[in-house]
């Protein structure tokens, strides 16, 4: 009788030690292991986006076979530090004037696609960031949006 209780008792602390066992690895009791914590950890904050607009408007001709068409496009550009505006501003003559390149560089069919006016943001996007590492030693500009865009 006496070997039975010990049994039981032994089978009883073997089943608390693997519930409390348990418990504790999963948190249960507040304790963290490595995963938890990391788990647990925030995901950085991105900075709030914000815009620069292009102002004024560019006005360019482009080729449509032998016609000659007016391209008209409103171009803002979105950054997240705003040390970005200012020295966007200092760079502005640049940029104006290599986006103007740019823009008349393109014929009607290029830009009678949405591939081909995303394809006018990438190449604005890179363009704009060469010219701001250039003049002032960093980029920054994250994308560049097309507020108004008219082929006439």
């Amino acid at each position: 009788m006496k070997k039975m209780v010990m049994i039981g008792v032994g089978v009883a602390v073997l089943l608390a030690a693997a519930i409390g066992g348990t418990l504790f690895v999963t948190g249960a009791f507040g304790g963290h292991t490595a995963a938890s914590a990391t788990e647990a950890a925030p995901a950085p904050v991105k900075a709030t986006a914000a815009y620069l607009p292009m102002d004024p408007a560019f006005t360019v001709n482009i080729e449509d076979g032998f016609a000659t068409r007016f391209l008209q496009v409103e171009i803002n550009l979105m950054y997240r530090d705003s040390s970005v505006v200012d020295r966007a501003t200092k760079a502005m003559p640049h940029i104006r004037n290599d986006v103007l390149l740019l823009l008349s560089a393109q014929n009607r069919e290029s830009i009678g696609t949405p591939e081909g006016r995303l394809a006018l943001q990438a190449a604005l996007l890179n363009k704009i960031n060469e010219v701001l590492t250039a003049d002032t030693g960093s980029g920054g500009i994250e994308a560049v949006y097309f507020t108004k865009l008219v082929v006439q």
